[in-house]
């Protein structure tokens, strides 16, 4: 078998997966195997590839489905909303505040903030899920000069976004974004 034969199949599946609608249930690796004629080895590495490219989501014990794909559009022109986003694409957004606590800031953030390094900002950690789907993890600087109560707020209200539109008043617009993306394990 070619090294690249589980490439093969998993572009084949992906084209196949495309025409399906989110969380059909796909195939196991044994019928993969059978299928295409290859070793549970070369199924299992095709569906893992799958994954890799976000067109799969497996879930230990109920099997493997395919993901809904949902952009969240970043930019100026667009409110910072991503529970509106995902609830316009049909899924089920939500948010959970992690944490909230006031800590210097970091002197690589200062220039962006237009800030001294040090000066005081809330750090807000929150986890979104997608159809009760952990989906991300996001770490949020805001200069507590602007929001003092930053942490009584969110504790009534999870949207950092509704918070600052309704306390400090201002439109919140993202001037940058940094995203990356980590395998769970």
């Amino acid at each position: 078998m070619s090294a690249t034969r589980y490439l093969e199949i998993a572009e084949r599946l992906s084209a196949e997966l495309a025409e399906c609608a989110h969380g059909t249930r796909v195939a196991s690796e044994a019928e993969i195997a059978r299928r295409f004629g290859v070793g549970r080895a070369a199924a299992r590495a095709a569906v893992q590839e799958l994954e890799r490219r976000f067109v799969v989501r497996r879930t230990q014990g109920s099997g493997t489905f395919v993901n809904r794909r949902i952009d969240y559009v970043i930019s100026r022109s667009v409110p910072p909303s991503w529970s509106a986003t995902i609830a316009a694409a049909g899924a089920t957004p939500r948010a959970l505040v992690k944490s909230v606590r006031t800590i210097p800031l970091p002197a690589e953030l200062a220039d962006r903030f237009e800030r001294p390094a040090g000066s005081p900002v809330h750090e807000v950690v929150r986890e979104f899920y997608i159809d009760d789907l952990l989906a991300s993890r996001v770490h949020e600087w805001i200069p507590v000069a602007e929001v003092p109560h930053l942490d009584l707020a969110l504790h009534a209200v999870d949207s950092v976004d509704q918070v600052l539109r309704q306390t400090v008043r201002v439109r919140p617009m993202r001037a940058w974004c940094r995203v990356s993306v980590d395998r769970r394990p």
